[in-house]
């Protein structure tokens, strides 16, 4: 009796493992905001999307629909290297997906031909001077949003260059909120979630006072490198 009770308990804990057959679309342009469908079976509201390297994949934002998909927002979209990212559904106790592939490119020329050969699995060693090569400097090409409400907590995407993993958002931060003390604004790391090379993820849960009406946001590389500044625009909210 023991014994069947066991193969039961374990046809049930495996039935509920998710399956993932399908992404659409699996070809992405370059830093370009895109929307994924995930089909598959066993996916459950408490389901995540993981997407990175093997080894490094880090959720992203998601949603189960009434049709049994999983909806996938990019805000920021992904840049060029890596060219493929793997993609799985992490079900927590219920298991994980078998991995789909995202290819970054045109879709046509040279690159796509050279995304085609190599084994996906394996991650080339960066070249010298290459995006996110050690000594590069990063580079904040764009902010997402740039302009914010004063007082609301917010999300920021940032969007650039040669971003290591173990990088840190700074933005210039009363560092003596929520005390008596008079203001004293400083550039304060946040914690920062590492998407890829070229996106980073901030969650300010407070948000910002109206003043400073800008507020600089650096982005530090774990070897010391430092963007320069760019700048999200703080507005009052209104009556």
């Amino acid at each position: 009796m023991t014994s069947v009770l066991l193969l039961l308990a374990m046809a049930q804990s495996g039935a509920g493992a998710p399956i993932a057959t399908a992404v659409s679309p699996d070809l992405l342009a370059p830093y370009r905001p895109s929307q994924l469908t995930i089909r598959g079976e066993g996916f459950a509201p408490g389901c995540r999307v993981l997407i990175g390297l093997p080894g490094k994949l880090v959720p992203v934002r998601s949603r189960s629909t009434e049709d049994g998909e999983i909806i996938v927002e990019l805000a920021a979209g992904y840049g060029p290297s890596p060219a493929r990212r793997q993609l799985v559904v992490d079900c927590g106790e219920s298991g994980r997906s078998d991995p789909l592939w995202l290819t970054i490119g045109t879709g046509d020329g040279p690159q796509a031909e050279a995304e085609a050969g190599p084994d996906p699995t394996v991650q080339p060693s960066p070249e010298p001077g290459g995006v996110g090569a050690p000594g590069e400097v990063p580079r904040v090409l764009r902010l997402d949003p740039g302009t914010i409400v004063a007082g609301e907590p917010f999300t920021l995407t940032v969007v650039g260059e040669a971003f290591q993993e173990g990088a840190t958002v700074e933005a210039l931060a009363n560092v003596h909120a929520g005390t008596s003390r008079q203001p004293e604004y400083r550039s304060v790391g946040f914690p920062t979630e590492f998407a890829s090379d070229t996106v980073l993820i901030v969650d300010f849960d407070r948000g910002f006072a109206p003043s400073p009406r800008l507020r600089s946001i650096t982005v530090v590389n774990p070897d010391g490198g430092r963007s320069p500044p760019m700048y999200v625009e703080v507005t009052r909210r209104l009556p």
